[in-house]
């Protein structure tokens, strides 16, 4: 501010920097004002274009959603499920009845002192029972981002390639990070495998959604770079007839954008998909759409699922339950077990996915 006190010419780019800055606090009238004394300077770039035009539509939009806010009145669930520590990444059986989630655990031996472990629960007529680990995943290094398959017999999830080029137990991976599957058995779940070259590559492949049908994987495709992940891209690939994983296309339609996309949901619908990003008008940081398939195969423009379920901070890792009337995700919120804790809340209706059941035997 003071440096455009004295010139505004002199670097029209602080402009930019200071709308970004009231923007990720959510201050939309003063980021409204910055962004619109920038937009008229030349630009460094496309990309740079784009992203002062989104911080413009994003502080009309933001405003705007505040005024008519959705229903929201998110459910903690419980000391069975979360404690104070971070739980986050939720995914749920079709029925119901199993959850699986990440947590970060404190750990003497891992450098950093921290790493991620899957818990499991199972609902019974008093509600979640104690969360277990699941041990014949688990290991010493970070499992996280799972998806269940709808009727829980599979799982597949990210691990990452740590600095002495290990993967966690006897697992082997591709580069950075990659996609790994297991399937639940009479004696339990076997051995976690890579899901092979056509799935994973030398970048990062994270968050994956399984669909309900059993043949389509969607999941977050991105490059990691010195200052981090770039490039993320929601990708899909289906299963063929013999058995093998088709190479992953973005997903068509309008998406993807050139910011990041991530923490993709496929709802059992088979045509209702939930993602964040921060590449669409929305209240600043990650926020939470949905979009629907289109009778062509492309995706629907998104829709964002409103204040105040997305606010200026990041949003993210939502999962939608099989009827569609509940979404789960995890927060920090004040009240808690501590941490990140998982919630549960009622979806609004305009951004419910279609009805569907399931037959159980």
């Amino acid at each position: 501010k003071k440096a455009i006190q004295l010139d505004e010419r002199f670097y029209p780019a602080a402009w930019m920097m200071l709308a970004e800055c009231y923007f990720s606090q959510g201050t939309y009238d003063e980021a409204e004002k910055a962004i619109s004394k920038f937009i008229p300077y030349p630009k460094q770039d496309m990309k740079q274009e784009k992203r002062a035009q989104l911080i413009l539509s994003s502080c009309i939009f933001a405003k705007r959603a505040m005024q008519y806010p959705v229903p929201f009145e998110p459910i903690n669930l419980g000391p069975a499920v979360n404690t104070p520590l971070n739980e986050y990444y939720p995914c749920i059986t079709a029925d119901e009845k199993t959850l699986l989630f990440t947590r970060l655990m404190v750990d003497t031996v891992t450098p950093g002192r921290k790493q991620e472990d899957f818990f499991l629960t199972k609902k019974g007529e008093q509600g979640w029972q104690n969360a277990q680990p699941v041990v014949e995943i688990n290991t010493t290094k970070n499992e996280g981002a799972p998806t269940l398959s709808a009727d829980g017999q599979m799982l597949i999830f990210t691990a990452c390639e740590t600095a002495d080029g290990s993967w966690g137990g006897t697992r082997q991976g591709k580069g950075s990070c990659d996609l790994f599957y297991s399937v639940r058995t009479a004696n339990g779940w076997t051995p976690a495998e890579n899901m092979g070259d056509n799935i994973n590559s030398g970048t990062w492949e994270s968050q994956p959604s399984f669909a309900a049908n059993g043949r389509t994987l969607y999941f977050v495709r991105g490059k990691r770079t010195a200052s981090g992940i770039k490039e993320q891209d929601i990708y899909y690939s289906y299963l063929r007839e013999d058995g093998s994983w088709a190479v992953p296309m973005k997903v068509p339609g309008r998406i993807n954008t050139v910011f990041e996309e991530e923490s993709v949901m496929i709802h059992p619908d088979g045509h209702t998909l939930y993602f964040s990003s921060n590449g669409h008008s929305g209240m600043g940081g990650l926020d939470i759409f949905m979009s629907r398939l289109l009778p062509n195969g492309d995706w629907d423009a998104p829709v964002n699922l409103g204040y105040p379920i997305n606010t200026h901070k990041d949003e993210n890792s939502i999962q939608v339950t099989a009827k569609g009337d509940i979404a789960l995700f995890a927060s920090d919120r004040f009240g808690g077990q501590g941490g990140l804790d998982l919630y549960q809340f009622n979806m609004p209706e305009r951004v419910r996915p279609s009805l569907v059941t399931y037959v159980e035997g």
